[in-house]
């Protein structure tokens, strides 16, 4: 996936360059590319998935892409290690930027995330890409909510 690698690398410029990346869907069809940045995206879970849901919704809409064959969503966000609360509310939580692709295809998904850096200032210095434990799989659901709406509008424009 070399679209992937495409868009982490300019995700990472973009972050060093700015501080910060706004939520971003790629999605790659048989007739064209587009990008969609997400003015506002939920601050629970399930307020996200529905704004993937209907950014898949809206695409199919106005910019049918012919059939899905990839979807690549960035955002930042938080990391934290204690399970037992939420990574926003965690102290000792990590800020991270965050690549998630799903190949429409195989159905196959993959996360890579990097450790973001700041001086004291607050400007960021650096990307530290993390690595995730053997046997630990990439699964989330707003790349799967984001497909479903693009899915329920695409055999319109068919």
């Amino acid at each position: 996936m070399d679209e992937v690698k495409a868009i982490t690398e300019l995700a990472k410029q973009v972050f060093l360059k700015d501080g910060y990346h706004v939520p971003t869907v790629f999605a790659k069809g048989t007739n064209r590319k587009a990008a969609i940045q997400l003015a506002k995206f939920g601050a629970t879970a399930s307020e996200r998935e529905l704004d993937m849901l209907n950014t898949g919704t809206w695409l199919a809409c106005k910019h049918h892409v012919g059939d899905l064959e990839l979807i690549v969503f960035v955002s930042e966000g938080w990391m934290s290690t204690n399970m037992n609360v939420l990574p926003s509310q965690d102290p000792k939580h990590s800020e991270v930027l965050q690549i998630a692709s799903l190949d429409v295809r195989t159905q196959e998904e993959q996360f890579t995330c990097f450790e973001v850096k700041r001086d004291p200032k607050g400007t960021v210095t650096d990307l530290k890409e993390l690595t995730f434990p053997k046997g630990v799989e990439a699964k989330g659901r707003l790349l799967p909510a984001f497909l479903k709406g693009y899915q329920i509008v695409s055999p319109v424009h068919n």
